[in-house]
């Protein structure tokens, strides 16, 4: 909950309640008892722990000649029993039974009995909206026939005098307040009405960020949703550190203050900031065996960049050279909050090129925002242009071969959920990410190819894919965490060829083969980790990965059962995170072994 300070004007707290006004007593014999009783739980004074064996009586009266509810019997110790025994009292306050006593007697064998005194039940007559406006009123759906000739109904009414001040300090006025006045109780009916008191009109005017102040104020009130002149909202402010884990370039240090003072409200943030730009790459340069001269560069380059220009942005940049001849190259651009909105940009373009066969081209455009409960919605476009490199040795071809040109459109939506702890580092919590996409395709007659082959090929066709994964942390015992994670796709459409799959294998999906070694249009992986953890970012693990792969283009008939087991450790310093695996394989094309197992590492330099 967020800390206030309050200015010279208002001295009072923010959400406050107060029952009770005046009241009006036409014979009734038990009208203190009832006042008393009315709004407040009995208390119990509580002994040294002991473990009870508790029978709870229900009876009319003190006479004990008419029960009007069963027994109840159950073991509980000496510090549960105090809870127990108001609950119990508060199911008679809800039948309308406001006098309502209870007696506890404890006996030598550790035995207790509850004797519960409904006495006269009563009704509430009416209850007149007051000082309450019509708006607020339909806004939380009051209906005066819920309170009238009905069992008087503490939890009821206090779940409607909640919702008015609910609706009150989410437009604008904090310092509301709500009452019953005028109570009058007469032949067993208690009438009141609401006189509410809305205080002044508080909006949003500024905020003041200490510690790490390397991020635009503008874009940080724009990601919280707040915005100078908008009325007071405590859900807003109640959402602040939620929102404020999405955002992985800084953390709270502490809860935000709220100040305010002359009808402004003043947001206070300490801030601290979080490493997680990073930069990472290695290069090797070997003989080019392939044609006898010049050299050939492998190795991978990964630049990610965080909070570009102080305002959230990020540029990222990805390359790869994982094979003789073959390279991959991803860049992405994200700008939140375009024009002061809650809406996302973000463009993609991805490269790849694999040996002589094919390259693939895709440009994607994406547009999310955040939903009112922090999960990122987003519509997706994406262009995606595939060629031949080589069409050497394909002039026999009497069919479509693995690889050929066309162009393809997807539109499609993604969803993303996360209730992680620390969106960096996790170690409990669980999220969700999810893509589906159709898009049409058009197949390009390559001139270099056999014509016949496109005879009978629809060249227009529709394509679908769905993409996903399910991850969670769960502590198992003290530094001693389980992870789980399930990952999947699957891609449909009449021609699908080997540059459409999806590519499996590596560290980030299946471990202990190669990076993109399995072609697929439909796969699943399930991960079991288990992490002992040293400090953040520094653990050793255990880990079993099992993956279900059908052959590509061949779901019916051929599925292969790939799984990965091994051991690794991740070592954090100042500088970087070091990350070392050791895995084998084990599928229908590679045998269980340490002559094949593989190694994956890598080296994060955060800043």
């Amino acid at each position: 909950m967020p800390a206030y300070k309050m200015g010279y004007e208002y001295k009072d707290p923010p959400k406050s309640i107060i029952f009770g006004a005046s009241y009006q007593e036409k014979s009734l014999s038990y009208s203190s008892r009832i006042i008393t009783t009315l709004f407040f739980l009995l208390t119990f004074t509580g002994y040294a722990q002991v473990n009870y064996e508790v029978s709870f009586h229900f009876y009319a009266d003190s006479t004990r000649v008419r029960t009007i509810l069963p027994d109840v019997f159950t073991k509980v110790d000496s510090i549960q029993l105090p809870n127990m025994v108001s609950q119990h009292l508060g199911k008679l306050y809800d039948l309308g039974h406001l006098a309502a006593q209870s007696r506890t007697i404890f006996h030598s064998e550790k035995k207790a009995d509850v004797y519960y005194y409904a006495n006269k039940a009563y009704q509430m007559a009416y209850l007149s909206q007051g000082s309450v406006s019509d708006e607020i009123l339909n806004k939380i759906g009051f209906d005066t026939k819920n309170f009238k000739s009905k069992p008087f109904s503490y939890t009821k009414l206090s779940k409607l005098l909640n919702q008015i001040l609910d609706y009150a300090e989410n437009h604008g006025y904090p310092f509301a307040s709500v009452k019953l006045d005028s109570i009058a109780i007469t032949s067993g009916e208690i009438s009141a009405w609401l006189n509410y008191q809305k205080g002044p009109m508080i909006v949003f005017d500024s905020m003041v960020v200490f510690g790490y102040d390397k991020v635009k104020v503008n874009y940080l009130m724009t990601h919280l949703g707040i915005y100078k002149g908008k009325p007071y909202e405590e859900k807003l402010i109640s959402e602040i550190p939620k929102k404020v884990k999405l955002l992985s370039f800084i953390s709270l240090t502490g809860p935000p203050e709220i100040t305010i003072s002359n009808g402004k409200c003043v947001i206070n943030l300490d801030l601290t900031q979080q490493k997680v730009s990073m930069f990472d790459g290695i290069l090797g340069v070997l003989p080019n065996q392939k044609n006898g001269n010049g050299v050939l560069i492998t190795g991978q380059l990964k630049l990610d960049l965080m909070n570009v220009f102080s305002s959230g942005k990020r540029i990222a940049l990805d390359w790869q050279s994982y094979n003789v001849g073959s390279q991959l190259l991803d860049a992405l651009y994200y700008h939140p909050n375009i024009f002061r909105t809650p809406l996302n940009i973000q463009t993609d373009f991805n490269l790849l090129k694999q040996d002589s066969s094919f390259i693939n081209r895709k440009f994607a455009l994406e547009l999310s925002l955040l939903s009112k409960n922090s999960n990122k919605i987003g519509f997706r476009t994406e262009l995606v242009s595939s060629n031949l490199i080589s069409t050497y040795g394909m002039d026999d071809l009497t069919e479509l071969p693995d690889n050929t040109d066309y162009n393809l459109k997807y539109y499609g939506l993604n969803y993303q959920l996360n209730r992680f702890n620390d969106v960096n580092f996790p170690s409990k919590g669980w999220g969700v990410l999810l893509t589906g996409s159709i898009g049409q395709k058009k197949i390009i007659k390559n001139p270099s190819l056999n014509q016949d082959i496109y005879i009978g090929i629809s060249l227009n066709t529709i394509q679908f894919r769905i993409d996903g994964e399910i991850e969670q942390f769960l502590k198992l015992y003290k530094n001693i965490l389980l992870r789980s994670k399930i990952a999947g796709g699957y891609l449909n459409g009449e021609n699908l060829f080997q540059s459409d799959a999806f590519r499996i294998g590596g560290l980030n999906s299946l471990r202990g083969f190669t990076e993109n070694q399995f072609y697929t249009s439909a796969f699943g992986v399930g991960t079991m980790e288990i992490r002992a953890m040293f400090s953040q970012g520094t653990y050793f693990l255990l880990f079993f990965d099992q993956g279900v792969l059908s052959e590509f283009n061949d779901i019916s008939s051929k599925t292969n059962y790939p799984f990965g087991t091994g051991a690794g450790f991740s070592f954090s310093t100042s500088a970087g995170i070091f990350n070392f695996i050791l895995a084998l394989g084990k599928s229908s094309s590679q045998p269980f072994g340490f002559n094949y197992s593989k190694i994956h590492f890598g080296y994060i330099s955060r800043f």
